[in-house]
């Protein structure tokens, strides 16, 4: 009797603990499915915030093309597995009915492209709270949300003590809830209300403008096309191989150009060329139009800067008359007396006097070329008058005489 009794008490023990093994087993294979359903959930938010990283411009153009409507075409799994966003085929729900749903709008409200300041908000949710048994569940929709949020969303979900309102991880964030009746066991992952999860960051698309000033750390920008800039450009050394300059190229110093080494002046090769001061050419220039020297020369004034080359310039009144620095003191290329023009004369003809410049005074050189004398008399070549002159031709009566002589005119300074 004893030993029935003992048996009895074996087999009954014995069904306890399997029941509870089968219920261990259960338990743990039901967390096993909802981790699963939320990691997968959370590869889809992740492919998700991709896309829209990727599309902004897209969808930056949409909704200006649409008035402002922020309203935005969302991507469906399908699309997300083309664009490669996602790398395999997921179910279009969750494993206990309803589909995945998944909203996108441009915020804030009135935003524009050229202010820079719109952002995508999304919001990706199954269409069906999760349910155990017919009831909402919300130790599983929290086990979901808990798995998916270690995918690096932003998941959340409803209780029974609060079903309207969705609430992030330890209450990081919270929404409404999107599901008809807001029921509990609503599960959401999002990107935030008012920001696209990348206005941080410079967009590669160029959609976002910089709202600051960047610090690049010191490091080298490569292959930029163009830079447009509205205020300085400072630099030691500036490198180019075109640069075209629509203002001005200023400097505190001398413009040195130099070779690419920086060992020596560089060749320049221009168009017309405006100096406003001091020129020095220490090697050849070669000039294809004209040279325009500044009026600055003051006939016998003083000057300097010969010792390192010949300096030259204008009369100052603008006579055209180039002069050179010699002795210290300017004076005219070609000597202190300019020849001007020839004439062939004879007696009682007149020679015009050159139009000189007010600093230089008219002179005349006759010599004879061809006279008659009379062997008895005396031969007489002169002139009359400061310019013009009238040249003369007498014998020792006075008489005037036959012949021809060369008139030279000339400027003196």
């Amino acid at each position: 009797m004893g030993s029935l009794i003992e048996m009895v008490v074996f087999l009954a023990a014995s069904a306890i603990l399997t029941v509870v093994s089968i219920q261990q087993d259960v338990a743990k294979r039901r967390s096993e499915v909802l981790a699963a359903e939320g990691q997968n959930e959370g590869v889809i938010v992740s492919a998700l915030a991709s896309w829209v990283s990727d599309n902004f411009s897209n969808l930056l153009t949409q909704y200006t093309a649409s008035g402002g409507n922020p309203i935005l075409s969302a991507p469906t799994l399908a699309q997300l597995k083309s664009s490669g966003e996602l790398k395999q085929n997921y179910a279009a729900g969750p494993f206990w009915g309803g589909a995945y749903t998944i909203q996108m709008s441009m915020v804030p409200a009135g935003c524009t492209q050229a202010a820079g300041n719109c952002h995508v908000t999304w919001a990706f949710y199954p269409s069906m709270p999760y349910k155990r048994n017919g009831v909402s569940d919300v130790e599983g929709a929290a086990q979901i949300a808990l798995a998916g949020n270690a995918s690096n969303g932003q998941f959340g979900y409803s209780s029974t003590r609060n079903s309207a309102t969705v609430y992030g991880i330890n209450g990081a964030w919270n929404a409404s809830n999107p599901l008809p009746g807001a029921p509990a066991a609503a599960i959401l992952a999002t990107n935030g209300s008012v920001d696209d999860g990348t206005s941080l960051y410079i967009r590669r698309d160029g959609s976002l403008t910089w709202t600051g000033d960047q610090n690049v750390n010191g490091v080298s920008l490569h292959n930029v096309n163009s830079i447009d800039a509205t205020g300085t450009i400072a630099a030691p050394t500036l490198s180019a191989s075109n640069v075209a300059v629509s203002n001005s190229v200023r400097t505190p110093g001398t413009l040195q150009v130099e070779n690419a080494a920086g060992t020596a002046p560089a060749p320049i090769n221009t168009g017309a060329a405006t100096i406003n001061g001091n020129a020095t050419i220490n090697g050849n220039a070669t000039i294809s139009g004209t040279a325009q020297l500044g009026n600055i020369a003051v006939p016998r004034g003083a000057c300097s800067g010969t010792g390192s080359g010949t300096v030259v310039a204008g009369e100052k009144n603008g006579s055209g008359v180039m002069f050179s620095c010699q002795g210290g003191i300017w004076l005219p290329i070609g000597g202190t007396t300019l020849r001007y023009d020839y004439y062939q004369v004879s007696n009682g003809q007149v020679v015009p006097a050159p139009p000189c410049s007010p600093n230089a005074a008219p002179a005349v050189v006759i010599d004879p070329k061809s006279i008659y004398v009379d062997s008895t008399a005396t031969w007489n070549v002169s002139f009359t008058g400061t310019g013009p002159w009238t040249v003369w031709f007498t014998d020792g009566s006075s008489n005037a005489g036959q012949g021809v002589a060369i008139a030279t005119t000339y400027c003196a300074y």
